[in-house]
């Protein structure tokens, strides 16, 4: 569920028993669940894995992966956060946070970009 494949799982007949299912419902009903989140940087730097995500003074997330999209002609990631983080967060670059926008992957379909970078790239 924390990866956004929730819509995989047949949850109905709600009495269809399945290994894990127990489990699986525990989760769907945890408002405090983390989810995967798509990551596009605001200014310039190379998002990495494991790099953590703050808002505030509070460590909200961590990327699980992440680098340059030649595409969109900036820095895209994936990452892990916990719940109030679709206002955006912050990356820690080298000692400097950065601002991250929050996005809905897929970044590109088909060839084209389904989410606007700012202007002026990444140069």
């Amino acid at each position: 569920l924390e990866s956004g494949l929730g819509w995989t799982i047949a949850w109905d007949p709600g009495g269809r028993e399945f290994i894990g299912r127990a489990a699986l419902e525990t989760q769907r009903g945890d408002p405090g669940l983390r989810r995967q989140v798509g990551l596009l940087l605001e200014g310039r730097g190379v998002l990495r894995n494991h790099q953590a995500l703050y808002r505030g003074a509070q460590k909200v997330g961590e990327i699980t992966s992440g680098g340059f999209a030649p595409t969109l002609e900036r820095s895209i990631a994936l990452a892990r956060v916990g719940p109030g983080t679709d206002a955006g967060c912050e990356v820690e670059i080298r000692g400097r946070r950065l601002p991250v926008r929050v996005v809905r992957p897929p970044f590109v379909r088909q060839g084209k970009a389904r989410v606007q970078a700012p202007a002026g790239g990444e140069g």
